[in-house]
């Protein structure tokens, strides 16, 4: 026979104990009322169906005055049942995201390229910048031959394009003559 004081405790010897979330435990007692409430519609439908001879809708019911406050009841406690769980789950969403998030390693990504010395001490000189004379429209083209005849080419205009005659007098009768 082990001494009782060299048992081992189910709690912990740390002290930590971890707090049972109060929206769960208000969710099962919730589930607990429903099921108490379901045990007495379902006696309310035996008794329905042993008098009636048939099984009761719910519109029926809801005129059997034993079973209305039943009825409002059950349904109260589903809304709450519902609202309590969307709850949890905007909690735990919160918690999940609060939890993926790393302020710290965001500012260290941010501020990677920043280096911690000035930009505006030391010698600093200002260079003058090396000019060339623009090219013309006409030399550019000409000096890159892939552009010539396409839209780019600055010799391009609205005669270069040519239309079908068949189809240029299909135009002018849906446009009008423009």
């Amino acid at each position: 026979m082990i001494p009782k004081h060299l048992k081992i405790k189910e709690i912990s010897p740390f002290g930590t104990r971890r707090k049972k979330d109060p929206r769960k435990t208000k969710m099962a007692d919730i589930v607990q009322k429903i099921n108490k409430v379901d045990q007495h519609l379902s006696r309310a439908v035996a008794s329905y169906r042993a008098k009636h001879n048939k099984t009761p809708n719910e519109l029926e019911l809801q005129q059997d005055q034993s079973t209305t406050p039943l009825i409002s009841q059950r349904k109260r406690l589903v809304k709450q049942y519902n609202y309590l769980k969307q709850e949890t789950q905007f909690a735990e969403n919160t918690y999940q995201t609060i939890k993926g998030d790393n302020p710290v390693g965001r500012a260290k990504k941010s501020f990677q390229g920043i280096r911690a010395s000035s930009p505006f001490e030391g010698r600093k000189e200002y260079r003058d910048t090396i000019s060339a004379p623009a090219l013309s429209p006409i030399r550019r083209v000409g000096t890159n031959s892939n552009k010539m005849g396409t839209l780019w080419d600055p010799r391009f205009n609205a005669g270069d394009i040519t239309v079908d005659p068949k189809i240029a007098r299909y135009y002018r009768k849906i446009s009008g003559g423009y």
